[in-house]
């Protein structure tokens, strides 16, 4: 298994209740995408932390990584819902071991 994680802040006027909109958009859409399990999202539980909001992209395999993101269905997601919103953010693929 592996969990594409995104850590990221959001453009000023963005709301918490618009990321949340967001999160339930990224579920329905992304994992109709093969080999996509689940869409997680989570926000900071303190006020100090340097990124506010996380999204969890569960893959079956690291053979899934490329796959997701080429596919057309991630690519229109991420460049017309998530990346307007998400200016600030980091992107990491981990390998699940325990």
């Amino acid at each position: 298994m592996v969990k594409h994680l995104i850590v990221f802040n959001t453009a000023p006027g963005v709301t918490e209740e618009a990321c949340l909109a967001m999160a339930r958009q990224a579920r329905e859409t992304l994992t109709r995408i093969p080999g996509v399990r689940d869409v997680a999202f989570g926000v900071a539980a303190g006020d100090q932390a340097r990124y506010r909001y996380l999204l969890i992209v569960e893959f079956s395999g690291e053979d899934v990584i490329d796959l997701y993101r080429d596919h057309p269905i991630h690519v229109q997601f991420a460049n017309q819902v998530f990346r307007p919103m998400a200016v600030e953010r980091i992107t990491t693929d981990y390998r699940m071991v325990l």
